[in-house]
């Protein structure tokens, strides 16, 4: 292929009519008979894949499709060079196509996204279907006009939050880290807005996180693009007075005044609300009120609800947290901004999630409790980012109940994630090193050269420190898993004579062949059922559990429950697969159901602590799924 043979392909591609040689021949600027000679050696290698350009005569020539994943593959093969780095594989497309559409307020032309993207027009229409069902999940549409193209139509608030959420959020590196994480706006005009909003934090004495200041930095950059195109939110009367009387318009009106004089943009009284609705919608603690008991900023009733969040763990899982006012106030403190972005359909990104669910299933478990909770008093659901959060507060408020003192060696944490991680991993490092290790503090990174380093014998870090600093940097895991801190093999055996208490012969089914995650689930509470071990709502119960948040945690390994103790014994059911099957966004192929004695109060910790250990051993696993008896099942795991 050369690049003549190469432009007439893309040529013909994008045209709906046959073209003639006389008009391939002005754009290649070659003569009519340089483009029927080069046809006809293409043909040949296009043949060769079931692909032809057709003539027709008084009409000319004209690229005939049969087999759009053929036509796909030669374009891979053979116009790799033209086509530069546009995508190729479908989920890729999609993915450019959004935000493509979403960050151009104009109609795009069908006929222009086939020619940048190389494809043909029944591929794009494929493509758009699936960019139509994403687009729907944020009550977003794709309006098409004849002879003007497509363009995303919708409020224009949940146009900024898709915005957002999928180009923007799906990235978890931070701006220090990758200048050019965010392209809408100018380098100058991005430092002018994160200058603002920092100045202003720290004149009213707000601490976010730099996860929080990142997210502020994005909506405000999209604010900036949007206005500057003419497309404005639109916020009821009644909510725009009530937001003007809130400390949070204050602030967001002060850091207007310096982007509007800084990029030349005007933000209306509507587009001040919108920001103030994001600062409510993020983690604020006022620094002046971090040493009061019940801080004044705390609302009465959040304080009455989260009280009865942590009993109601309490009742259930037997942590005994309820005298713990600094797990209240951490919970009051994430509870308030979360109420207020389910109330305005806010995103939140979690980026420690999949590292939460499996590091810490027992507290991820606890939070699920306060959700219930959460939605019987006041009908709000919070989603699986919201959960990871309020589960890092509760395994913080368990570390802190196995604190030491007396510590020597000195240091200082670093957390871009808020202050919930940064505690955590506080708390962590202090049970690990014990009277080794004294934590002087924790900080975000955009502060760390407002404190004062003399008195410091090194830093940790969740982030990479690239500025240089007086004493060393360790950067380790955000959440700091037993591999970080903890590599005594000796524990095994712990975990072994754990794991032995609760496998039975009778609950333990190798080699099976399900298509489901439901199928699973009812065939081990069927027989449990049977037994006479477990009630009739038994698979209801653990099927209802599935839906807050799928039981997958990687590695091949499910840990399904109940949503309570529902049978008179603490054991395993255990399944192991001939295929893997998908459950929720993972493949499975081992399973532990587990079930928990209703009536005597057992420690869950160390089952879960265990479980933990087991996901992590992948090579373990694999050779689990090879046995094809208990007794080898056994063996393995005695052996690990």
């Amino acid at each position: 292929m050369n690049a003549r043979w190469k432009e007439i392909i893309q040529l013909l591609m994008k045209s709906n009519d046959p073209m003639t040689s006389e008009e391939l021949s002005t754009h290649l600027y070659v003569s009519s008979k340089t483009v029927r000679n080069d046809i006809k050696e293409l043909n040949r290698l296009l043949q060769q894949r079931d692909l032809q350009i057709d003539s027709y005569r008084g009409k000319g020539y004209q690229l005939k499709i049969m087999d759009d994943e053929k036509l796909t593959q030669f374009i891979q093969e053979h116009l790799e060079e033209a086509r530069g780095v546009i995508p190729s594989e479908p989920e890729t497309r999609v993915h450019f196509l959004m935000e493509k559409l979403l960050l151009q307020s104009d109609y795009i032309k069908m006929e222009d996204l086939t020619e940048e993207l190389y494809i043909s027009r029944s591929t794009l229409k494929s493509d758009l279907k699936i960019v139509r069902e994403i687009l729907e999940n944020y009550s977003l549409s794709l309006d098409q006009k004849p002879n003007y193209g497509i363009k995303v139509i919708g409020n224009e608030t949940q146009i900024r939050f898709c915005i957002s959420e999928y180009i923007f959020n799906q990235k978890s590196v931070l701006i220090e880290d990758n200048p050019d994480w965010i392209s809408i706006l100018a380098q100058k005009d991005l430092e002018i807005i994160k200058t603002s909003i920092l100045s202003k934090m720290r004149k009213h004495n707000i601490i976010i996180s730099d996860m929080s200041l990142q997210n502020l930095i994005t909506h405000l950059a999209i604010a900036c693009k949007r206005i500057r195109e003419s497309n404005s939110v639109e916020i009821v009367q009644d909510e725009l007075r009530d937001m003007k009387d809130k400390k949070e318009f204050a602030v967001a009106k002060e850091i207007v005044q310096d982007v509007e004089s800084g990029l030349g943009v005007n933000f209306s009284d509507k587009e001040v609300a919108y920001l103030a609705i994001h600062l409510q919608g993020t983690k604020l603690v006022n620094s002046n009120h971090t040493q009061e008991k019940v801080p004044s900023i705390i609302d009465p009733k959040i304080y009455t609800l989260v009280t009865e969040m942590v009993n109601k763990i309490d009742e259930t899982y037997h942590f005994k947290l309820s005298d713990d006012e600094e797990l209240l106030l951490a919970l009051c403190l994430h509870l308030m901004p979360a109420i207020n972005r389910y109330k305005y359909q806010m995103n939140i990104r979690n980026p420690m999630l999949e590292e939460i669910k499996t590091n810490y299933p027992l507290s991820f478990e606890a939070a699920l409790v306060m959700v219930d909770v959460l939605y019987e008093k006041m009908a709000i659901k919070i989603d699986e980012n919201e959960i990871g959060y309020v589960a890092l507060h509760i395994e913080v408020a368990q570390e802190r109940r196995k604190k030491h003192s007396n510590h020597t060696k000195r240091c200082l944490i670093v957390c871009a994630s808020g202050l919930g991680s940064a505690q955590l991993l506080l708390y962590k490092l202090t049970d690990k090193f014990g009277n080794d290790l004294d934590i002087v503090g924790t900080t975000e990174y955009y502060n760390l050269n407002a404190n004062a380093l003399h008195n410091v014998d090194f830093i940790v870090s969740t982030i990479p420190i690239k500025q240089a600093l007086p004493v060393p940097v360790i950067q380790i895991s955000t959440v700091l898993g037993d591999n970080d801190v903890n590599k005594i093999q000796t524990i095994m055996m712990k975990d072994i004579s754990i794991m032995e208490q609760y496998m039975h012969e009778q609950d333990t089914f190798l080699n099976q062949d399900f298509e489901t995650y439901e199928e699973v689930i009812t065939f081990l509470g069927d027989r449990l059922v049977k037994d006479g071990r477990a009630g009739d709502d038994y698979v209801k119960s653990v099927l209802e559990r599935e839906r807050y948040a799928p039981t997958s945690f990687g590695n091949l390994v499910a840990i399904p429950h109940p949503l309570e103790p529902k049978t008179n014994a603490t054991f395993w059911s255990i399944v192991s697969l001939n295929k893997p099957i998908q459950w929720g966004d993972k493949p499975v192929q081992i399973i532990f159901l587990l079930n928990t004695n209703k009536a005597k109060k057992d420690d869950l910790k160390p089952m879960f602590q265990t479980l933990v250990k087991l996901i992590d051993n992948r090579n373990l696993l694999l050779k689990l799924l090879q046995c094809k008896s208990f007794e080898q099942f056994r063996n393995v795991i005695r052996r690990a």
